[in-house]
């Protein structure tokens, strides 16, 4: 018998028909059940930004639809969003964190069985089943599948197998178990999809970054990082968030070059219905998916000039005016943005606002390259074999050789270009070692060119000088450029590529440009490029 005082709690995840489908009038799964059935409140699983603000979505839609329940969103980080082992990971600990934010009080809880992929609905079916949470089971049935009207319906278990986790099995029988024994050999862990995203810092320069991130978590202000592709600067806007004050809100996650600069603000701010062309249905807009949480901006630098002036608005005055409305609403959001530009060098092409930049810079990470911490490699390489290993239930290794390959390379794509490398070489090795082989092309050629560069070194040695002499700047600038022109070419003109392609920072390369190669830009040797 449902206890008649208890508050009636809802946990669903959220899904692409919520809280309507596309082009349907018709309510989604979660909007029709709580028209339908009354909730006090609603946990919504977010699998990501655009699932936050559909939440934020459900709940302005159920607040028209006179639903009072109350509304939290909670970031789901999966990966993969089929891959039961993760999901059923990231559960466990969702399901557990929000019994200790729910407290004391007595509560009925129910699993929404209708909304994400079927390995979400069959990973909340199996924590009701086995005891994991005590939820009962709701399933909708669709107006065009019940006479016209939508029904909800309580999933009734009797005659089901009964369903026990490995550690209610051992309290049982009074044995001791562990997840190894109980598995079959070479069988995936349960739960082992993935090892949590955790920073790998032997060198002073990123640990230092670390720093920073853990000092700036206790604080509300902006935070800007910097650092080229594949740094690591959303893995430390995570960290930022998991350790603040807001770490049960939402993190929303916006890649700012990815939006096509009309849709931009609609985006950020959101939009009414009706207000531009193909606008069916009013949407919340990111920086409202991220109330109460976190709001990580990365590629700041590629926001149009008008956008990021409303930015800046909605940062002073913690509102935004959804495009179509002259209605402000709230929007409180801690900001952390991140970019590999120059953003002063944008700043002065007109590129960047300064008063934003000012608003942003209140704490500034730099994250440096890897082939900058190179002592960071071996103990990367350490945590992302064992992330492989225990998501598959095997035992790689890499050989010396191929880790001093791995040590020598120049990694212009940073640590996420070192796990893919390993990924692949894992993917395409015929036995537990991973050997120089099985590395991708592109870093066993590198390392002949090493050494071709290397023999080049020493006929340079015995170079004669002339017995006139020669003018040794001019002769080393003139080398230098034919390299950042050659760099230049390989890159179609991308400076930030052409930089990385010589072991240089952007700013270092774009200062070359201005300052020593000035004179031979100027006299026309890009006709060179």
């Amino acid at each position: 018998m449902p206890d008649m005082n208890a508050i009636r709690s809802l946990i669903s995840f959220v899904g692409m028909r919520d809280p309507y489908p596309e082009n349907d009038e018709e309510p989604g799964p979660l909007l029709s059940l709580l028209i339908a059935r009354p909730f006090d409140e609603a946990w919504l699983l977010c699998t990501g930004g655009t699932f936050l603000e559909r939440a934020r979505d459900l709940e302005r839609e159920a607040r028209d639809e006179g639903v009072r329940a109350r509304f939290l969103p909670i970031d789901f980080p999966v990966r993969d969003v089929i891959d039961y082992a993760e999901i059923w990971s990231i559960l466990e600990r969702s399901l557990a964190s929000i019994k200790d934010r729910a407290g004391s009080l007595p509560r009925d809880w129910a699993f929404l069985l209708d909304s994400g992929t079927p390995q979400m609905k069959t990973s909340l079916f199996l924590a009701a089943r086995s005891g994991l949470f005590p939820a009962a089971l709701v399933q909708g049935i669709p107006p065009r599948f019940a006479g016209g009207t939508y029904k909800a319906r309580d999933v009734h278990l009797e005659g089901l197998p009964e369903i026990r986790l490995p550690c209610a099995d051992a309290q049982t029988e009074g044995k001791p178990t562990t997840e190894a024994a109980s598995r079959k050999p070479g069988s995936r862990p349960a739960g082992a999809a993935s090892i949590p995203d955790e920073p790998v810092a032997a060198s002073p320069a990123f640990s230092e970054a670390l720093r920073k991130a853990l000092s700036a978590s206790r604080y509300d202000d902006p935070v800007l990082i910097l650092g080229e592709t594949g740094t690591g600067k959303t893995m430390i806007a995570r960290r930022i968030h998991g350790e603040s004050a807001r770490k049960g809100g939402p993190f929303v996650e916006v890649n700012c070059s990815a939006i096509s600069g009309s849709l931009a603000e609609s985006e950020l701010f959101g939009h009414v219905r009706g207000a531009f062309s193909g606008a069916d249905k009013a949407r919340s807009g990111k920086l409202r998916a991220a109330q109460g949480g976190t709001l990580f901006l990365d590629e700041i630098g590629d926001l149009s000039l008008d956008v990021q002036a409303k930015l800046l608005k909605a940062l002073e005055d913690k509102t935004v005016t959804p495009v179509g409305s002259d209605e402000p609403l709230s929007a409180d959001a801690r900001l952390i943005a991140a970019t590999n530009r120059d953003l002063p060098v944008l700043m002065k092409a007109g590129c960047f606002r300064r008063d934003l930049y000012e608003r942003l810079k209140v704490v500034v990470i730099g994250l440096p390259p890897l082939r900058q911490r190179r002592e960071d490699i071996r103990p990367l390489l350490d945590h992302f074999l064992a992330a492989w290993n225990n998501q598959y239930g095997e035992r790689r290794f890499l050989t010396e050789d191929a880790i001093t390959l791995l040590q020598a390379y120049s990694w212009p794509g940073n640590v996420r270009e070192l796990q893919n490398a390993l990924r692949s070489a894992a993917c395409s090795a015929t036995s537990e070692a991973l050997g120089p082989e099985s590395l991708p092309e592109e870093i066993r050629l590198s390392s002949r060119e090493g050494r071709g560069t290397s023999l080049a070194t020493d006929t340079v040695r015995n170079v004669d000088i002339p017995d006139e002499g020669l003018n040794l700047k001019a002769r080393l600038l003139q080398m230098e450029w034919e390299y950042v022109a050659k760099a230049l070419r390989k890159s179609e003109g991308n400076r930030e590529s052409a930089a990385q392609l010589l072991g240089m920072t952007g700013h270092a390369f774009r200062k070359a440009l201005r300052e020593r190669l000035a004179a031979f830009a100027d006299e026309g040797w890009e006709d060179g490029m």
